[in-house]
């Protein structure tokens, strides 16, 4: 089998999305695939034996949105260069005669088609979210299978598309996410004696960690209780001043920007582990990072979260951006050490399951494998 991965952003931008990229390559080299990640001009490699990068230029969508009238133009200049990208990939992608062309990104249909029309090559089209421009329905019949991120995708995908992706979790890493002795030393500087409440993600709206600052304020009535918050963004001065509104400034330490490889220790001094996102939340690796390093978690109940967190089992769901909820299901854990060890070894034990990079490989294996 002859495989190409293709993703304009794999060299060129961390995410979650070029993770999938390079982690779902890594596994399928091990298995003896022939692997080839595709990516525009950029420096990000992730040093995997045996398989093979090609980049080609591309013009970013930054550099386009510099044009007049194109500055708030996000889906289109988006589609642009992913379009340019495609066409100086085109005759390699051509050449090479893949068996399969697996892109990522709905943006990508027009190029798959392009491919396919002088290739014999299955096209597998990777659904992590919903980045729809106007006309690609035109387009998804060039793909021979859909895979999605969650059934929650899988959903909007078929709402706007009418076909069914077949579901291939994103996963984790669990060598790299485990349970460990948190630091006594870190705790005591970022926490005191306080029980710890751990965010760790962007700072943007959606997120909702406003709630997690308004649940942290009701729940330092009757307890001493800190928020640590893990991670950077636009929104982070508007939550200083949620913070500094509700007298709790104190009681929320920002810990700034921490690198998924550093992040573990961390998920560590948690007692709780809680994200309240309300929109674009298609899976939640932030849950699946925390449960395998045995921690409980709350999370909203929306999107893909409650797929990846087993309510009742491996933590809680509580109600999108209603702060009362969320401090009633923390200081339920609070509360309980014994619960929480019990959410935190059910947790381990449901990634390992279900969320490993090698699970994931293995449901991609199979989509190709249907369609060859």
């Amino acid at each position: 089998m002859n495989v190409c991965l293709y993703n304009v952003t794999t060299t060129t931008q961390y995410g979650g999305v070029e993770s999938f990229v390079w982690e779902v390559a890594r596994g399928l080299a091990q298995r003896g695939v022939r692997t080839t990640i595709v990516g525009g001009d950029g420096n990000i490699r992730r040093a995997h034996d045996h398989v093979r990068v090609v980049t080609f230029p591309f013009t970013s969508r930054e550099t386009l949105r510099k044009l007049p009238g194109f500055a708030k133009q996000y889906t289109l200049t988006k589609l642009l260069e992913r379009l340019h990208f495609a066409q100086h990939a085109r005759a390699f992608m051509q050449r090479e005669q893949f068996d399969i062309i697996h892109i990522q990104k709905p943006y990508d249909l027009p190029a798959a088609a392009w491919f396919k029309r002088s290739s014999k090559s299955k096209i597998v089209f990777g659904c992590h979210g919903t980045d729809f421009f106007s006309f690609d329905t035109r387009f998804v019949h060039t793909s021979d299978i859909a895979v999605s991120c969650s059934a929650f995708n899988a959903n909007q995908v078929r709402e706007h598309y009418g076909i069914i992706p077949r579901v291939v979790y994103n996963g984790i890493d669990p060598a790299q996410f485990f349970p460990q002795t948190p630091n006594a030393e870190l705790r005591k500087q970022l926490a005191g004696d306080a029980q710890t409440i751990l965010y760790a993600g962007r700072l943007v709206r959606w997120k909702g960690v406003q709630y997690l600052i308004d649940a942290t304020a009701l729940l330092a009535k009757t307890r001493d209780v800190k928020l640590l918050i893990a991670g950077e963004g636009e929104y982070r001065a508007t939550l200083e001043q949620r913070a500094r509104d509700l007298g709790i400034s104190e009681r929320v330490n920002y810990l700034g920007y921490i690198s998924s490889a550093a992040l573990a220790p961390y998920y560590a001094l948690a007692d709780v582990v809680a994200l309240a996102s309300y929109a674009n939340e298609t899976f939640s690796i932030m849950s699946a990072e925390a449960m395998a390093c045995a921690r409980p978690v709350v999370g909203s109940r929306f999107g893909g979260i409650p797929e990846v967190i087993a309510d009742g089992e491996t933590g809680f769901l509580a109600e999108p951006e209603n702060a009362n909820d969320f401090a009633e299901k923390i200081a339920r854990l609070l509360d309980d050490e014994k619960l929480r060890e019990r959410f935190g070894s059910c947790g381990r034990e449901r990634v390992l399951r279900l969320f490993t990079w090698d699970a994931v490989t293995e449901r991609v294996l199979e989509a190709y494998r249907e369609i060859l």
